[in-house]
């Protein structure tokens, strides 16, 4: 065998030795669990019922929006009304597109991107002959976000409950967000009923 001959074959032979040592696999980020599932769900529910938010410019159906800790939110807003023979109701709906957008909940930090935004919808009607109130909605689409050192992608499915005690003195309603969320099953209580549940 020549000398090149053997020079090359140890040149591949070094090659594919070097690719084998870096060919290393890095273990998934540990995903969120119960507790920062529920805090990343309320800091989301703050920036989507924020009643003063910090604009960064102003679009026509509603803005880019500084976040608390940095970065941004683009936030689109509609607001429609609807009749339906004796029953009214205003549908809200209020999508989140984060960027590099950091935010505290909890005691948790998180900076969270859209994969590709968080959608959310309240309904709320009202039959005129009976005054019941009638309450519908959800919260659909999904985030990449990072805490600490891990990172990892969160998709949301709730469907909104709500009831109002029409007897009570309080017209507060009682409502629950139920579904999925990060891959957990989970059902968050809400003590209102706005845009951010």
């Amino acid at each position: 065998m020549s000398a090149f001959r053997r020079c090359t074959m140890l040149g591949v032979l070094f090659a594919t030795a070097m690719v084998a040592c870096d060919d290393t696999t890095t273990a998934p980020a540990e995903p969120l669990n119960v507790d920062e599932t529920e805090a990343l769900f309320l800091g989301i529910q703050e920036l989507v019922s924020d009643t003063a938010p910090n604009f960064v410019s102003v679009t026509a159906d509603g803005g880019v929006i500084a976040c608390p800790l940095g970065g941004q939110v683009t936030a689109a807003l509609d607001v429609r009304e609807e009749q339906a023979g004796d029953a009214a109701r205003v549908i809200t709906s209020v999508t989140l597109s984060p960027a590099g957008c950091a935010l505290s909940s909890e005691g948790y930090e998180f900076t969270l991107d859209g994969n590709p935004n968080v959608h959310t919808v309240i309904a709320i009607g009202i039959v005129e002959q009976t005054l019941e109130f009638q309450i519908e909605g959800s919260i659909t689409g999904g985030v990449d976000w990072q805490l600490d050192d891990r990172s990892g992608t969160c998709m949301i499915d709730l469907i909104l409950s709500a009831e109002i005690d029409p007897t009570g003195t309080d017209p507060t309603p009682r409502a629950t967000f139920a579904g999925m969320m990060c891959g957990l099953e989970v059902e968050f209580e809400a003590a209102d009923v706005g845009v951010g549940g």
